[in-house]
């Protein structure tokens, strides 16, 4: 790869995890809804502590 095609690489990599990202940090926020509401449910609960362990490691990677 030449040095332009790695920075094209790079750039629409770190558009594609932005916007995971943001698609994560919206499903996290209904299940926190849900959670918030009444529903007590051992894997919603499970579920949106890995969703924020996700966003939480890709955050660190865009960071870098």
């Amino acid at each position: 790869m030449t040095t332009a095609s790695v920075a094209i690489y790079s750039t629409d990599h770190q558009r594609r995890v932005r916007a995971a990202v943001k698609r994560l940090v919206i499903e996290l926020g209904y299940l926190e809804h849900c959670l918030s509401r009444g529903l007590q449910d051992a894997n919603i609960r499970a579920a949106a502590s890995g969703l924020d362990s996700a966003i939480d490691c890709l955050n660190e990677h865009l960071a870098r």
